[in-house]
């Protein structure tokens, strides 16, 4: 018996050190076809943990993980919707232990209101879509790192008939604003603990890979590199393991 629980024992270490920094949960939507957050991590060469099947079918097990990412339009698939939902509580552990958390735009009629956010924190998303893009703190590493980015940057994205803003936010409680268009709030950033949520209204994984053109493919392409680039150095898992960054992952 002791020899069989020390085995497990080892096992649940092993699984915790090998654990990627990045989690994600990936789905391929109705409109872009595509789970594109994989894709454009393994561009960055970076290392993951998909966990969209286990968020599927009710699970969600962030051990060794320091940044979650969730895709753009992931709550098109009903079952991951109510994953989520279902895991509010280990995310909101996850990101008050020192994780951070981005979730990009999903559509209103699948998920208008972010219900595994924490209290004091509200996320709503709602019409119209929108072309125009504003940058509300340039300074922010977000627009920054590695790549500067100014408003110009944003102007144009497209796939299919969508325009650089899919969905804005009818209310963001507790966040600080980042990024607005036509006055309304489109990324926002909160601190919860030690950690960090993160909203977006845009769609820089789906843009980054089945883009309109060139400008939207490439400028997707930098500022999903920003995104990454900035919270995951920000992370700290649950277990108290600082995150490396991009640069030092690519130099390995």
């Amino acid at each position: 018996m002791r020899i069989r629980a020390c085995a497990m024992l080892m096992s649940v270490v092993a699984a915790v050190a090998t654990a990627a920094e990045i989690a994600i949960v990936d789905v391929a939507d109705e409109w872009t076809q595509i789970a594109a957050v994989a894709p454009s991590l393994d561009e960055m060469d970076m290392a993951y943990d998909d966990l969209t099947g286990d968020v599927e079918g009710g699970t969600l097990n962030l051990s060794g993980n320091v940044l979650l990412i969730i895709s753009s339009m992931a709550t098109n698939n009903a079952s991951v919707h109510q994953g989520l939902d279902d895991n509010a509580q280990v995310i909101q552990d996850f990101v008050s232990s020192g994780g951070v958390v981005i979730e990009t735009t999903q559509a209103d009629q699948n998920e208008a209101n972010v219900d595994w956010l924490p209290s004091g924190l509200t996320a709503v998303r709602s019409d119209p879509d929108q072309a125009e893009f504003t940058i509300e703190d340039a300074d922010h590493p977000l627009f920054n790192t590695p790549h500067k980015m100014i408003d110009d940057d944003f102007v144009g994205w497209g796939h299919q008939g969508w325009p650089t803003v899919w969905e804005v936010f009818a209310t963001l409680e507790g966040f600080d604003v980042l990024a607005t268009s036509a006055g309304k709030n489109v990324i926002g950033e909160a601190d919860h603990g030690n950690g960090k949520f993160v909203m977006m209204c845009i769609a820089p994984d789906k843009y980054s890979q089945v883009g309109n053109d060139a400008n939207t493919l490439d400028m997707a392409t930098l500022f999903f590199q920003n995104m990454v680039t900035t919270y995951l150095p920000q992370a700290v898992s649950p277990e108290g393991l600082a995150t490396t960054t991009w640069a030092e992952l690519r130099s390995q």
